[in-house]
């Protein structure tokens, strides 16, 4: 997903300059405002989907990185059956 977003964004970048590809991806500007409007207008589509997504994803590792080195006891030692039956 990300490797057919590198492509479509370097084609845009080509043809429609690299800043306006940047801003159009980013939803910053209008895809209409390009020279070549239906390639931008599908770069921004795929913005709108992959934006969000590495967003997610950062978050994500940010959050579990914060969670893990806040836990102290191993999981298997919290939850070990004792042997008094």
């Amino acid at each position: 997903m990300l490797v057919g977003f590198g492509i479509l964004f370097v084609l845009n970048g080509t043809l429609n300059g690299w800043r306006r590809s940047y801003d159009v991806a980013l939803a910053i500007t209008s895809p209409a405002d390009t020279s070549v409007p239906q390639l931008a207008w599908i770069l921004s589509l795929a913005g709108w989907i992959v934006a969000p997504g590495i967003a997610g994803a950062v978050a994500g590792y940010v959050i579990t990185a914060s969670i893990g080195a806040r836990r102290r006891t191993d999981i298997n030692s919290a939850f070990a059956e004792d042997d008094d039956g």
